[in-house]
């Protein structure tokens, strides 16, 4: 029996150890900002709420559906609400606090790890991003070196732990900054009342002898970037292209490799990009 318990413990040590911290991954620490309160190290939209139902700890994440006021135009606007690692804040190169949508990160690991439960309304789905990043000095915006996507509508009345593969983009530079992002409903349809995502404990892992995976996006080039009034995508078989704004709304969405941004006012963006077949790259992009 005592062989059992210290074999066990063990592989409890061994299994924490190859998993890398995620600032505030468990979500057991709050703050209020503005009007709202959120995850400290989490920049969030309205419609975020701080859970008791955690799936450890006092804590976690839930990201819903609800109406809130919109104070420029006084209309009742219904809310997606989006949460994303770092703070809001178009800061310089990487630097803890500073660096937009992500956290100091040189870490190489093969997945982002969690727990979730999802009640999602019809044609609702929710969305987890994970993006290892290196800042680019001449095109002064981030490099995506690996990156995880995930979607899916499928309910989850219990906590379920999901284990995301960080695919590699081809290059082995070493990232400097990590990006997570949580979307609670399908950001390219009408949102719906009644949909809701609970994630806690989120951490990285890294195995023993795995085998890196390489996208058949690595060779997607967005340009330029900044941009002004169009973008040029290359280098893949594209099926279509979305371009979100800072907290997660879809303002472009077009099967064009080249297409007109002159809309678009200036900030930051990320242009999602989906090939032929089905693997998805998203790019950060600034307009000046």
């Amino acid at each position: 029996m005592m062989k059992k318990i210290v074999l066990s413990a063990a592989i409890l040590w061994a299994t924490q150890s190859m998993a890398q911290i995620i600032p505030n991954g468990g979500f057991e620490t709050w703050a209020t900002t503005g009007p709202f309160l959120a995850p400290t190290g989490w920049a969030t939209s309205p419609a975020v709420v701080q859970s008791s139902a955690a799936h450890s700890g006092s804590w976690a994440l839930q990201c819903k559906v609800d109406t809130f006021t919109n104070p420029m135009t006084s209309t009742l606007d219904t809310v997606a609400a989006t949460a994303y690692t770092g703070a809001a804040t178009m800061g310089p190169p990487p630097m803890p606090g500073t660096s937009f949508g992500g956290f100091a990160y040189t870490a190489w690991p093969d997945s982002i790890t969690g727990y979730y439960k999802y009640s999602g309304a019809p044609n609702d789905s929710f969305t987890i991003l994970a993006q290892l990043c290196k800042w680019d000095t001449a095109t002064h915006a981030r490099t995506i070196i690996k990156q995880a996507r995930w979607t899916s509508a499928a309910a989850a009345s219990n906590y379920t732990r999901f284990s995301l593969p960080l695919i590699a983009s081809g290059s082995s530079t070493t990232p400097d900054t990590a990006f997570i992002q949580v979307f609670a409903a399908n950001q390219q349809a009408p949102k719906h009342m009644g949909t809701s995502l609970w994630v806690d404990d989120l951490g990285f892992i890294t195995l023993p002898n795995a085998v890196p995976q390489v996208s058949a996006l690595a060779n997607v080039v967005v340009y330029p970037n900044p941009f002004t009034d169009k973008i040029t995508v290359s280098g893949a078989s594209i099926k279509s292209i979305m371009v979100r704004n800072a907290v997660g709304n879809t303002v472009i969405t077009t099967t064009d490799k080249i297409f007109n941004t002159s809309e678009l006012a200036p900030g930051l963006y990320y242009l999602t990009i989906t090939n032929i077949e089905g693997e998805i790259t998203t790019k950060q992009i600034v307009k000046r």
